[in-house]
């Protein structure tokens, strides 16, 4: 199979499946052996492909760890374990600092002012750079809206050591274009290959090591950077604050379920948490035209979306509508999936001031896999994992 491309959004449930029930044979020791090489676009079979619907939690992280549990034991998966949990891993860092996510946004508008005129800058992102991997990894991105995890990590790396381009601009560029953009794996990656997320730790790419991992398709004719980029103007990690507990639930007459596109699982494990009598989906078109995610990216999550819904509910994506929605149903409580820290940071107090005018009121909730995890993302992902084997546990009881 192939990624999902842009010009064809995927979003049948079957085909998805399938891709599941393929791949999870393979998702053991074949996995950790070969994960690393990125083969092309059209030779994807040594991972999964499934992260633009992980994303959006059409299948879930606790669904594909139970899931390969039936194939492998927890040792041969456990570098595919360690993949499916590092999203988590990103999200709750994120979380726990949130003020980086509004860091990134103001030196993203900077940077872009800074760089309005540079032909660099703009030869790089319509894939012609004269670098031939970092061209044909620009293309790819454009035309499927994917690349292999470690391309990602040479890209970037090229991006900023190399090429001295803003590590802002290149995380936006990826955001944009990425079906599987998410803005905490996503900010806090580029991050890290910066030397931002770890101090003193940055990712350098070698041709030797591009040429290897892919396969033989590549081998930089240019000077790749020995010595890290100066980022020294971009804010330093602040520490981590403390969770406070949600609001719990309390008996409503009228409860509404709403579903935003972080997590449509929460259309099940919400349902059971409340008597539910009405459910509707939001994916605000307003704040991705706002970040320029193109709308290939914004349909394939309202698709999504009105999948998961199927007959139970509309999707709606302007703000309005969804509070008209709730005072329709005469709701005293609207559910809402805790959003993570990124493109809904700003709207959900914006949602919850409508709301309550209305007399409504927006109750957030978790899933037990966040409140699990988030609370572990204090420091680096290896400390993180040590929290892999409870949540194994509870998926096994």
């Amino acid at each position: 199979y192939e990624m999902v491309p842009v010009t064809g959004v995927q979003t049948c449930a079957l085909p998805i499946c399938q891709m599941l029930e393929a791949f999870m044979p393979r998702a053991g020791i074949e996995y950790s052996r070969s994960r690393n090489v990125d083969f092309g676009p059209k030779h994807r079979m040594n991972v999964s492909g499934l992260s633009p619907w992980v994303r959006v939690r059409v299948i879930t992280e606790w669904e594909l760890i139970t899931e390969v549990l039936k194939h492998h034991t927890a040792a041969q998966a456990s570098k595919f374990i360690d993949e499916v949990c590092w999203r988590t891993y990103w999200k709750g860092w994120l979380r726990l600092r949130p003020t980086v996510w509004d860091d990134y946004l103001a030196e993203l508008a900077k940077d872009r002012s800074a760089m309005a005129d540079s032909t660099r800058f703009q030869s790089v992102l319509a894939g012609d750079s004269g670098i031939d991997c970092m061209d044909a990894w620009s293309r790819e991105l454009l035309d499927t809206g994917y690349l292999h995890n470690h391309a990602r990590m040479w890209y970037a790396s090229i991006w900023i050591h190399t090429l001295q381009l803003p590590w802002s601009l290149g995380a936006d560029f990826f955001m944009r274009h990425l079906f599987d953009g998410d803005p905490a794996a996503n900010t806090l990656s580029w991050r890290w290959v910066a030397g931002l997320h770890t101090l003193g730790k940055t990712y350098l790419a070698t041709a030797a090591n591009i040429q290897t991992y892919s396969n033989g398709r590549f081998f930089p004719q240019v000077p790749l950077a020995t010595v890290p980029a100066d980022v020294s103007q971009s804010s330093p990690a602040p520490p981590a604050v403390t969770l406070e507990p949600l609001e719990p639930l309390s008996e409503s007459a009228r409860v509404g379920l709403l579903l935003q596109e972080d997590d449509l699982s929460a259309l099940d494990w919400l349902s059971e948490r409340a008597e539910v009598v009405a459910c509707a989906g939001f994916i605000p078109q307003q704040i991705y035209t706002q970040h320029h995610i193109v709308s290939a990216v914004f349909d394939f999550r309202y698709a999504c979306m009105t999948d998961a819904l199927a007959s139970k509910g509309a999707v709606y994506t302007q703000l309005p509508e969804v509070v008209q929605w709730a005072h329709d149903h005469d709701l005293d409580v609207l559910l809402i999936a805790e959003p993570p820290i990124g493109l809904w940071t700003h709207l959900l107090p914006e949602l919850t001031a409508a709301l309550r005018r209305e007399d409504i009121r927006l109750v957030v909730q978790s899933h037990w896999w966040d409140e699990h995890f988030y609370p572990h993302a204090q420091a680096g992902f290896f400390r993180f994992k040590k929290a892999i084997p409870a949540a194994i546990d509870q998926l096994t009881l």
